[in-house]
């Protein structure tokens, strides 16, 4: 079916520095053509890739001969969650994650504001998991290899505990809680759970929770009563293990079947509340019954344990903090609002003795009678900021009597830079503090070059950022409010870009200044049910834009959108290839080649990749070709200087002629892994392909298809400049470049 879509051309959204959470979440003005800024949120729960890679060894020789590690190019303070907790002693602690590769914790004393300690969590580039125990003691869950940390603020001791998960497929910790002795921990992308014994320090491995269900994405437990809950996805299941029992019991409604998680469990004497994603829905459930005693809507990611009273619990809804009381079910709007475009990442409470809040209201008047000292341009770690934004005395609705006697606060994270809101219904008021943290260098994730091969172009992985890097003076310049990139063709000096998430298409014009109107966001095909625009070529010499997507759940296939950037006129067809992906795209002539993903929905299409061509007149009458193998995906088209197209299709390398011809072929890899990104190749001047794929670097003959090894591992993306040479990145925050042999022999 074909729509078409006349944009009226506003100003790219950009995503602010200024909050990180979940990738899966977006909290976005209600004017989506205002020029307010968007804020991105971020996290794993990208399900980027389903399982490891299985690497086959070549036989041949590899040569490590010409690759220069030019380092890291995009840095960011990007905080993707916190923790407020106390030592054994009753002293506070601020713990930051901080994404990058690899991630570190951060660790800020809550009475003086000051950093104290950061630590690098090694084989992690993210960790969302935080708990402590009865001492104090946090508790870490990283990724890439499911590792535990920990650190002691009685001691000040880190610890490494190694790899929790001996399945190779639970590479990622999404979840962390500690009860009792046990910390318990859920995975990606082998679904798995599993408990450490802080004493014993033996592990206890459940297994896989649901068979297809790759995610573990919140956990609670009581000790006391045997219990432990889980949500898995996705889609969606609630289970419960009752005591004495090895099994999991679904309990939940099918009504919600069609959520993909719960991404957060609260856990109360007589509820269990459920935060279900992406609905953005709250469901109490009776813990006896396992009955929905109630429901209400949200937007934080979280909602907070409940209060030191035992009566209540806090969470935010278009950025105002509102109380739910478990026994009346009503919810009191507090008449406080965080900043604008935020809602809370997290929320945690901070026990206060009588002396210290006295201390704090006449801190407070004498803030007010000095406002001067406290400015924008502060350089102590601690910025508190005297304007509606940073700081705000408003009185709330609710009395405040029955909670005089509990001497406690209500603190919580609302953006990637650290800011965090502080709410005492003592005082009534509610106060933000702002931490100078740590930037942090960045994963990289895709790669493009420019038309002419002068520049080369590197794009953050979660964090977002555009890094460019000159071939010929090696400078390097870094655009930081721009999301993550998958994928970017560059053409008539403009940057095409499909931007996750809500599957956008952006315009950077290189000949003009980078700011808020440049990138240019062109549409959003999260209108048509997209997630992420996947596949960007130019056709008729970037007078038109082809694009493709990958959608989200509910949806039919990808969809294949025409962008003409004379007229600014959109074609979307919608459901292009039924329920599949459209990955990878490429134009020769009046023709344009595509290859898909069978990946679509959260679910997988049996049917297998297609590898399909159109004529530009008439897209909807599209021819498939028939490949000499079957495969899941096919990540990467191009066209030699012979017009021949050539492809990746899983671990195999193909080219095609015309119809009629012969498909030749070759295989790489017997085995691979994700849903769209695995493999990237580019043509070259000296008879070869060059690529990578699995993270390995080859190059095959043109003529006779003769695979060559260059280099074993840690090889992602490639892009090629304007003397043929090569640039990767090695699946960490480090770009490289690697010499063809004919450059290093004019070289030397």
């Amino acid at each position: 079916m074909k729509k078409v879509y006349i944009p009226v051309i506003v100003a790219m959204l950009l995503t602010p520095i200024g909050s990180i959470a979940n990738a899966e979440e977006l909290v976005l003005p209600k004017n989506e053509n205002s020029n307010s800024e968007e804020i991105v949120e971020v996290d794993r729960n990208i399900e980027e890739w389903l399982e490891d890679v299985v690497e086959a060894e070549p036989e041949e020789k590899v040569n490590l001969e010409g690759h220069e590690n030019l380092g890291p190019v995009i840095f960011k303070t990007s905080a993707i969650t916190s923790k407020i907790a106390a030592n054994i002693k009753g002293d506070y602690f601020i713990y930051y994650i901080m994404h990058g590769s690899p991630t570190a914790l951060v660790v800020v004393d809550y009475q003086t504001k000051e950093i104290v300690h950061s630590f690098t969590l090694e084989d992690s580039k993210s960790a969302w998991g935080l708990d402590v125990d009865k001492n104090g003691k946090l508790w870490v869950g990283g990724s890439v290899s499911s590792v535990l940390y920990s650190y002691d603020p009685n001691t000040e001791v880190f610890e490494k505990h190694g790899a929790i998960f001996s399945n190779k497929s639970d590479t990622s910790i999404q979840d962390l809680i500690v009860e009792g002795n046990k910390v318990y921990v859920g995975s990606a992308y082998g679904g798995s759970l599993a408990s450490y014994d802080t004493i014993t320090k033996k592990i206890e491995e459940f297994g896989q929770i649901r068979k297809r269900r790759e995610f573990v994405k919140a956990i609670a437990a009581d000790e006391k009563t045997d219990e432990i809950f889980v949500s898995i996805g996705s889609p969606m299941d609630l289970l419960v293990k009752k005591p004495k029992t090895k099994n999991f019991t679904s309990f939940l409604p099918a009504k919600y079947m069609s959520e993909k998680y719960a991404q957060d469990l609260i856990l109360t004497d007589k509820y269990l509340v459920a935060r279900l994603h992406p609905s953005n829905k709250a469901v109490v459930f009776d813990r006896k019954t396992l009955k929905i005693v109630d429901e209400f809507d949200l937007n934080s990611k979280t909602l907070s344990k409940l209060s030191p009273d035992g009566k209540s619990l806090y969470y935010t809804k278009e950025q105002q903090l509102i109380k739910y009381d478990f026994s009346t079910k009503e919810h009191t709007e507090l008449g406080l609002f965080l900043p604008k475009g935020t809602e809370a990442i997290n929320l945690d409470f901070v026990m206060k003795n009588t002396k210290a809040i006295e201390e704090g209201k006449k801190d407070k008047e004498e803030l007010k009678e000095n406002t001067s000292v406290v400015t924008h341009n502060d350089k102590s770690i601690l910025d508190i900021v005297n304007s509606p934004l940073h700081h705000s005395t408003i009185p709330i609705l609710e009395e405040s009597k029955e909670e005089e006697s509990k001497e406690w606060v209500l603190s919580g994270m609302v953006d990637n830079l650290g800011q965090l809101f502080e709410y005492n219904p003592q005082t009534q008021e509610m106060n933000y503090l702002k931490f100078d943290l740590p930037e942090q260098p960045v994963e990289l994730y895709t790669l493009a070059s420019s038309s002419d091969g002068t520049k080369i172009f590197a794009n953050g992985y979660m964090s977002g950022g555009l890094a460019t890097y000159d071939v010929a003076t090696g400078n390097r310049e870094l655009y930081r409010n721009v999301s993550q990139i998958e994928t970017m063709f560059d053409i008539n000096n403009k940057l095409y870009i499909g931007a996750y998430p809500l599957a956008r298409l952006l315009v950077y014009d290189r000949s003009l200044p980078w700011n808020t109107d440049n990138p240019n966001e062109v549409i959003r095909m999260s209108q048509y049910g997209q997630e992420r625009t996947t596949a960007v070529t130019p056709f008729n010499d970037g007078k038109e834009i082809i694009f493709g997507t990958l959608p989200d759940a509910s949806v039919g296939g990808g969809d294949l959108a025409f962008y003409d950037t004379i007229t600014k006129k959109i074609d979307v067809y919608e459901d292009y290839i039924y329920n599949q992906s459209i990955v990878s795209l490429v134009s020769r002539g009046s023709q344009v080649f595509g290859g898909t993903s069978i990946h679509a929905n959260q679910q997988v299409n049996p049917r297998g990749a297609r590898f399909f061509y159109f004529n530009r007149r008439n897209p909807e009458d599209k021819t498939y070709i028939n490949l000499p193998f079957d495969s899941s995906m096919i990540t990467s088209l191009i066209v030699d200087s012979n017009k021949k197209i050539w492809g990746m299709a899983d671990g195999k390398l193909f080219v095609y002629t015309d119809e009629g011809t012969e498909v030749r072929s070759v295989e790489l890899l017997p085995l691979i892994s994700g849903r769209f990104r695995n493999a990237q190749i580019v043509d070259s001047d000296d008879g070869y392909i060059f690529g990578s794929v699995e993270g390995k670097l080859f190059r095959v003959s043109k003529d006779n298809l003769t695979v060559e090894w260059l280099k074993d591992k840690g090889v992602y993306g490639l892009a090629k400049d304007v003397n043929g040479d090569l640039y990767y990145n090695d699946g960490g925050s480090n770009l490289w470049k690697y010499t063809i042999e004919k450059n290093r022999k004019k070289k030397q």
